[in-house]
């Protein structure tokens, strides 16, 4: 196993991760682990190898089938597994809160970045991300799904929109009909929910409509 440690440091530098960043990675999927940083080290500097348990879970890790990590083949990647291009993502800004007067995608709102498969429809589009909260929208959406959002401010009849709604700092996400001068946020769930009515004395804000999702299995 001469070159795992050229292969560890390798895959870690490739995703832009410090020994400390890896090691508190690893830890979280197995907390008897106990990976540390100097124990990182010496495995990338080949002074000292990995227990099997330890291999199988940077393999799991970094994609890679656990033979071609320890030389014993030439396919880096396990069967059933292609690699995927990574220009095939993006990444986009996972919003919170959205602070009263603050843009969107101001930083203080954004608590992290999720990737999303890129479609050239969307190249010159600004998007953004919510978690789902709550059940207003099954079975369309399930609490904690991410929606994927393109900022507009206007959005169409039978389209879901993310809405903010007089002072609410949180998004609300229903599907859109325009009733004269009103805007009604309908819930796709109707069992227990109302339409939202915006208008001059309920005003709302459209961040835009909703254009991609993706289940969060438990």
């Amino acid at each position: 196993m001469s070159d795992l440690g050229t292969k560890l440091k390798s895959y870690r530098k490739s995703r832009n991760m410090t020994l400390d960043q890896l090691a508190s990675v690893l830890n979280k999927s197995d907390p008897n682990l106990k990976i540390t940083k100097g124990r990182l080290s010496r495995w990338e500097n080949n002074k000292e190898e990995p227990k099997l348990s330890s291999l199988k879970i940077l393999a799991d890790y970094f994609n890679v089938s656990l033979d071609y990590l320890i030389g014993l083949s030439k396919d880096p990647f396990p069967k059933n597994v292609f690699p995927i291009d990574k220009e095939a993502f993006r990444n986009v800004p996972l919003v919170g809160t959205i602070a009263c007067g603050t843009p969107t995608l101001a930083e203080e709102n954004i608590e992290g970045y999720v990737p999303m498969f890129y479609n050239k429809e969307h190249k010159n589009d600004v998007i953004f991300a919510l978690t789902c909260k709550g059940n207003s929208m099954e079975p369309t959406f399930k609490d904690g799904d991410i929606v994927f959002v393109k900022q507009q401010p206007t959005v169409e009849d039978g389209e879901i929109a993310a809405v903010l709604v007089d002072d609410n700092e949180e998004a609300t996400l229903k599907r859109i009909k325009h009733v004269g001068k009103d805007v009604l946020l309908m819930p796709d769930n109707t069992s227990g929910y109302s339409p939202i009515v915006l208008n001059s004395k309920n005003p709302g804000k459209i961040l835009g409509k909703v254009i991609e999702s993706r289940r969060k299995f438990s």
